[in-house]
């Protein structure tokens, strides 16, 4: 599910990634800048501040620039109205009304969130700049002061750079049709992990340090998205996975990155583009990717669409990864218990499936596991999990091949079989009995 900052394709299940628009993520960081502190900058200003700040991250970098980038500033209203035409190129308001429904189903977002108003605001709030792979273009918000511009345009230019180098567009839209959002969110967490990296090195390069001695990243991102809320309205609502999705490819990224950049130079970097990161879990654990290489496991499912009949259609299919996996437990568990069950994750598929005419909708998540410990752990916390997540369900099953819950006309099965692990929800209670073999 995905997240954004100016780029092309990120995932919170949903928009707020697919354009790589990049927040303000400044992290307080506008203070200890390179150079003196302007206020009131010009356009002119602050288009040469952009060319003198590329020639400093190329530098940083250890790229060479290829070429010029094309710029301009937008205001604000400018911006958002960019931003609902991405949406509108990207998304038709069906994919939207989707994902929130199965956001909904699973507790991640309240019932009565309008998910696409409330992306499109979320979004928006947080832009400072962006740079456009597309265009090949950086646009420079103008409202900004340029002290706090200059962070943020060593980001971007970090996207600008990367784009002449290695095609950002090449594995962020290849991999949107494939329908793997956790995917697309690894890729992200290194697009936006090395434009992070740039930018903390820019600020503390004149302590001697660099990014990679930074200690615990991910803590440092999450207090410094927490310290947003007094001046963020709609990200100070936003639940807890919105806002982790969008703390993902920044904080993780960089943890990921730190992991080589401790031990070996840029170019050790520029190769991993040439081996892309597949999934949340292997930027999560990081030796999963450099050392013994961990692969996610593509899982088949058959569609439930046909033993729920004619009327029935599977409108969204996707992969949920062990990072929201994590978070989709965290709703209803500790954040010991959640990490724990989480971890041995191997690949998994979910489904929505709707009722044509009708207001019946179902999600299926289907997973795989590294080992059957793995997936009785991951069975059992997901047993505590639903049976929170609908608490006025009766339960009743057989362990340990599977309990059922009923309620309110519907039913939500969790069924284990070896190391997969079945989870149904929002069953049609005359229905039931036709999942009733995993």
């Amino acid at each position: 599910m995905r997240l954004t900052d100016g780029t092309s394709n990120t995932r919170v299940p949903g928009v707020v990634a697919v354009m790589l628009v990049s927040a303000v993520l400044i992290l307080g960081l506008e203070a200890g800048v390179h150079g003196a502190v302007f206020q009131g900058a010009s356009e002119s200003e602050l288009l040469k501040t952009a060319d003198e700040f590329f020639r400093e991250v190329a530098r940083l970098r250890g790229l060479e620039i290829k070429g010029t980038v094309k710029k301009g500033v937008k205001t604000k209203a400018e911006i958002a109205q960019y931003l609902n035409e991405r949406v509108k190129d990207e998304y038709d308001e069906r994919e939207l009304e989707r994902e929130g429904k199965v956001l909904r189903k699973l507790g991640l977002i309240p019932a009565e969130m309008n998910y696409k108003e409330f992306t499109l605001k979320f979004l928006t709030e947080q832009v400072g700049g962006y740079y456009d792979p597309d265009k090949k273009t950086l646009f420079i918000s103008a409202w900004l002061p340029l002290e706090q511009q200059k962070t943020v345009m060593v980001h971007e230019l970090t996207h600008a750079l990367q784009d002449q180098h290695f095609n950002l567009n090449r594995f962020i839209k290849q991999v949107r049709k494939i329908e793997n959002d956790d995917m697309v969110l690894a890729r992200q967490a290194l697009v936006e992990g090395e434009g992070m990296a740039v930018m903390f090195d820019f600020v503390l390069e004149p302590e001697g340090r660099n990014f990679a001695q930074l200690p615990n990243i991910v803590s440092l991102m999450r207090s410094q998205f927490s310290a947003m809320d007094s001046q963020l309205e709609v990200f100070k609502q936003a639940p807890e996975y919105l806002r982790e999705t969008l703390l993902f490819p920044y904080g993780y990224g960089l943890a990921f990155l730190q992991r080589i950049r401790s031990k070996k130079p840029w170019s050790a970097v520029d190769r991993i583009y040439s081996d892309l990161p597949e999934s949340t879990e292997q930027i999560i654990h990081p030796e999963k990717y450099f050392d013994e290489r961990d692969r996610p496991q593509a899982v088949e499912v058959r569609d439930p669409a046909r033993l729920l009949g004619k009327r029935w259609r599977t409108t969204y299919r996707n992969v949920l990864g062990e990072f929201s996996t994590y978070l989709l437990l965290r709703l209803f568990l500790s954040e010991e218990e959640s990490l724990k069950c989480s971890e041995g994750w191997g690949g998994d598929r979910i489904l929505l499936v709707e009722e044509t005419g009708g207001k019946g909708s179902v999600v299926l998540i289907e997973s795989v596991w590294d080992t059957a410990q793995d997936a009785d752990e991951y069975f059992k916390a997901s047993e505590v999990w639903i049976s929170r997540r609908f608490p006025g369900a009766v339960k009743a099953g057989d362990p340990p091949i599977g309990y059922a819950w009923a309620g309110n006309g519907e039913r939500h099965l969790l069924q284990r079989r070896a190391s997969r692990v079945r989870l149904i929800l929002g069953l049609p209670e005359r229905d039931a009995a036709k999942f009733k073999i995993f």
